[in-house]
């Protein structure tokens, strides 16, 4: 394998990745949404802030009923709460049925 081939190799790789991403094709890969999932994302994330004050617990179940029942998607709720368990914003508490507000 020559460094030449190699080297069109990764370009065309990086060409097609761009097209995916700009496409939507990507949407669900980590960092690479819709633009209206992103939208979606920040309204819930906002809402869930605005309705569960720090220290609160609230089963996750229920945090997902209330707001698919707003017709917001299932999977955006869920990308809420890991992005928020992952900044430490939320624990999971009793083998990870319940949700804690931490910050």
């Amino acid at each position: 394998v020559s460094t030449q081939s190699t080297g069109e190799s990764l370009r065309l790789f990086q060409v097609s990745t761009l097209e995916s991403a700009m496409s939507g094709t990507l949407s669900g890969v980590e960092g690479l949404t819709a633009l209206e999932d992103q939208e979606e994302v920040r309204k819930v994330e906002k809402q869930l802030k605005q309705r569960f004050p720090i220290g609160s617990q609230v089963s996750e179940s229920r945090i997902i009923q209330d707001f698919t029942k707003q017709r917001f998607s299932e999977r955006s709720v869920r990308t809420v709460l890991n992005i928020m368990i992952r900044r430490g914003e939320l624990q999971h508490r009793m083998q990870r049925r319940v949700v804690l507000r931490v910050k």
